[in-house]
């Protein structure tokens, strides 16, 4: 029987090769690896859940119950809700990318067979957070700019009329289509190399693009297909919240439309523990999507600079 190898992070990657290693590396390290962000990260995942499915459950019983109407769903508790729920997602994001990023930086940097704990990783994470969180706050700080921009040029496009409101809505579109997909992979190999090379997010974006060139649709394709991939799971995970949501609905509406009165919220509860889980679960397996971008990143570095390639002629002599 074959033993488990080290997996080479500087080498060229074919397209199965690229979703093989990611598989690999989380068989490798499945433990310590979930470990790590179910304990850096689990606070934050738990206080998300619990409050977004409280705003759902909130939201769904003064729909029904007939206390509010319309736009009066959408007051200031409903918005500060929304306002902390996006907070902490922003922070979860943050943890996510430092925990994988990180942890793939101790399996590289550690003899293979090593035991990597939470603690070390803990103590990575915490040295370089103000890194990530400020290229984060960057990044964001720009694309929220450059969306305002496109918004107002697709509103210019939109006032010439029919044509105009149909060019707009194929260039959505088809830009959701083709550039998504890579837009996305660019933003997670960036904060790959911001941890990995200790660099902020624009220096490490211009990396990021420069390996880019040639390997567009190589890099869309394996986007692509872990997209489905995910979406099909994670589809799973919140299917139990989703049914529960969905039941407690139609249940309550037969009850308003026979009684006239709204019932007890006794499915509220479990409610909030499939939300929960369906968040804790998702968070975890997002960590796929972050290991494929960092491999095809490799691999795209691998074949502009052959840093691993030279290294093991340099082992041969």
């Amino acid at each position: 029987m074959q033993q488990p190898q080290k997996i080479e992070f500087r080498k060229e990657r074919d397209f199965s090769s690229v979703l093989g290693d990611s598989l690999k590396f989380l068989k490798q390290n499945f433990k310590p690896f979930f470990a790590s962000i179910i304990l850096i990260i689990g606070p934050f995942i738990l206080l998300t859940g619990l409050a977004y499915s409280y705003m759902q459950t909130v939201i769904m019983s003064a729909s029904l119950s007939g206390r509010a109407t319309g736009m009066s769903l959408f007051n200031a508790d409903y918005f500060a809700s929304l306002g902390v729920i996006y907070l902490l997602l922003f922070i979860n994001n943050v943890l996510l990318n430092s925990v994988i990023f990180n942890y793939m930086g101790l399996y590289h940097a550690k003899p293979f067979g090593e035991k990597i704990t939470v603690s070390e990783v803990a103590s990575k994470v915490w040295s370089n957070i103000g890194r990530v969180l400020g290229s984060m706050l960057m990044f964001i700080l720009v694309l929220i700019v450059a969306i305002i921009a496109i918004a107002l040029i697709m509103f210019g496009f939109s006032s010439m009329g029919v044509f105009g409101g149909i060019l707009v809505g194929l260039t959505i579109v088809f830009g959701a289509l083709i550039l998504g997909p890579v837009i996305l992979y660019y933003i997670s190999a960036g904060f790959y190399v911001v941890v990995r090379d200790e660099s902020f997010i624009f220096q490490a974006l211009g990396k990021v693009k420069s390996y880019l060139s040639g390997n567009f649709w190589w890099t869309w394709l394996i986007m692509v297909v872990v997209f489905i991939a995910l979406g099909i799971l994670q589809f799973l995970f919140n299917l139990p919240a989703t049914i529960i949501t969905m039941t407690e609905i139609f249940t309550r509406l037969r009850h308003v439309t026979e009684n006239g009165v709204e019932p007890g919220s006794g499915g509220s509860v479990w409610l909030i523990v499939f939300y929960t889980i369906g968040m804790f679960l998702t968070t975890c397996s997002s960590s796929i999507l972050h290991l494929a971008c960092a491999f095809n990143f490799l691999s795209q570095e691998e074949k502009h600079e052959g840093k691993g390639l030279l290294s093991r002629m340099e082992e041969i002599k």
